[in-house]
């Protein structure tokens, strides 16, 4: 649907991905991508966020657009994070920031291109489809863009905060996934002693009843 912008606005449509590395120990991954404006801004994460593709595995596509009216002069990248949903803590697949210049030197402000994504080594791994316009106030929006895959390489880079980030979003999934083991290790522990301890009563029983018989 098109509508018309009374201010400026930072229009972000979030096509697919390919080429993700599987997180998830059984299955496929669950991603879900979200963007923000500020490196480290849980909330605007939480506002600009994709629906979680079930299954989705290492090409999810969601084909979702997002305005983000809270851009300033000093916001110089689009963050981008892409993540498998869980019922813990959610697990970090990739990351990347792009710099949104190449965005103010296209033509008509607008780009749809391919960015390289990141692990939380900063190392390229996969990649996402995105399209970044910049609209002015009067402008209208630019309505359901599709991807056709025949997008241009756009530049994405590593940015050192959003990499410490992304590390603390994998030591706390990784922490969580200790705690539940060690959780489940121990309700497993107690349900073993509370069997070996209801195995014992049975036996003593058992001797009991025997002990009872032969005295009849």
């Amino acid at each position: 649907m098109l509508h018309l912008h009374t201010d400026s606005v930072l229009e972000v449509t979030v096509h697919s991905a390919r080429g993700l590395k599987d997180v998830e120990r059984f299955g496929k991954n669950d991603a879900f991508a979200r963007i923000s404006v500020d490196v480290d801004n849980s909330k605007q994460y939480e506002k600009f966020k994709t629906e979680v593709k079930k299954n989705s595995g290492s090409d999810p596509s969601w084909e979702q657009s997002f305005d983000i009216r809270e851009v300033e002069d000093k916001h110089t990248d689009l963050y981008v994070e892409v993540l498998d949903d869980d019922n813990g803590a959610d697990a970090p697949i990739a990351f990347a920031a792009i710099p949104l210049q190449q965005v103010k030197e296209a033509p008509n402000q607008s780009l749809s291109a391919l960015y390289d994504l990141y692990n939380d080594h900063g190392v390229a791994q996969g990649q996402i489809s995105l399209t970044i316009r910049i609209v002015q106030p009067g402008q209208v929006s630019s309505g359901n863009i599709t991807y056709d895959g025949n997008f241009n390489k756009g530049l994405s880079r590593v940015d050192e905060e959003q990499k410490k980030r992304f590390k603390k979003l994998r030591l706390k999934e990784t922490a969580t996934d200790v705690g539940g083991a060690t959780v489940l290790g121990g309700i497993a522990a107690l349900g073993a002693g509370f069997l070996a301890s209801q195995a014992r009563k049975n036996e003593e029983a058992k001797k009991r009843d025997e002990a009872l018989a032969e005295n009849q």
